[in-house]
């Protein structure tokens, strides 16, 4: 099911803003829709047995993980954020196959703005869409990653991705988080811009990670949660201030019985911090 925004088919229902004047049962494409609606499209793209694993939403695009490790992409695609090839910057408003990972199995995806990580089952990271800042880790600056490139990446399995706005978080099996990109990354106050993963001092026996725009949220083993990013008058960073910029990552005031990895959900001003108990208190940052 999907609903919000579709201006530029990134709901995958097979219109858009450019479609003019097409009725689609005898009413104009709908280019927001505030209730759900089913995304029919992928029931002509899903193998037997084989069901939606995983959804994550871009600025105008959305990219669908499937169990059966197949990744596909809709929406806005001018800076290959659909990762339909080599010469493709095309927008569609169904769902299309990600070029070239056909026999890649693909166990999780992270998306935000106009870029997405894959993970692979083998332990390979793919990227692919904008990376102007030099978020794909390949030691340049790249308008359009038009089809999937493998990142390099040597320090240890990769457990955890994150795409942030203009920065790629990367968790490894050590428990240490790696950044990649530009903005306040956790790196320092006079270091905003890496080309390759670089390790944030700071943290360690981290298990999970997420990303937003401009600021992340990593999570140690004893439920301790860290922020760090670009602040604004929302207090969005958890920190107690409600403009401070935190380059490096700071623990919050949080309870850690309060912490759940699967109940955390980062957005561009809030985030929220769920327990796993029945009460399922919630509290936000």
């Amino acid at each position: 099911m999907v609903c919000g925004s579709n201006s530029y088919g990134q709901l995958g229902i097979g219109i858009n803003k450019y479609s003019g004047s097409i009725n689609v049962d005898q009413h104009e494409p709908q280019l927001h829709t505030s209730g759900l609606v089913e995304l029919t499209a992928m029931q002509h793209i899903l193998w037997s047995g084989e069901t939606p694993a995983k959804v994550q939403c871009g600025m105008d695009h959305t990219v669908i993980l499937t169990s059966s490790g197949r990744v596909f992409g809709m929406g806005w695609g001018s800076d290959g954020q659909l990762g339909t090839g080599p010469g493709s910057t095309s927008s569609h408003d169904r769902p299309v196959q990600v070029f070239g990972l056909d026999d890649v199995p693909i166990v999780d995806i992270s998306s935000s703005t106009d870029f997405t990580l894959a993970l692979s089952k083998d332990g390979r990271l793919f990227y692919w869409g904008n990376s102007e800042y030099g978020q794909c880790m390949t030691g340049e600056k790249i308008d359009q990653v038009l089809a999937p490139i493998e990142m390099p990446f040597n320090n240890g399995k990769i457990i955890g991705i994150a795409a942030g706005g203009s920065h790629t978080l990367v968790l490894s099996s050590n428990g240490r988080v790696y950044v990649c990109g530009y903005g306040a990354i956790g790196l320092g106050a006079g270091a905003i811009s890496f080309l390759r993963p670089t390790l944030v001092q700071g943290v360690s026996d981290i298990v999970y990670i997420a990303a937003s725009t401009d600021r992340c949220i990593a999570l140690d083993d004893q439920r301790r949660v860290y922020s760090w990013g670009l602040g604004n008058c929302a207090g969005r960073l958890g920190n107690g201030s409600i403009s401070e910029n935190m380059h490096t990552p700071v623990r919050l005031d949080i309870d850690p019985a309060l912490v759940q990895s699967d109940l955390i959900a980062l957005g561009n001003d809030i985030a929220l911090l769920a327990s796993g108990s029945d009460s399922c208190s919630a509290g936000t940052v």
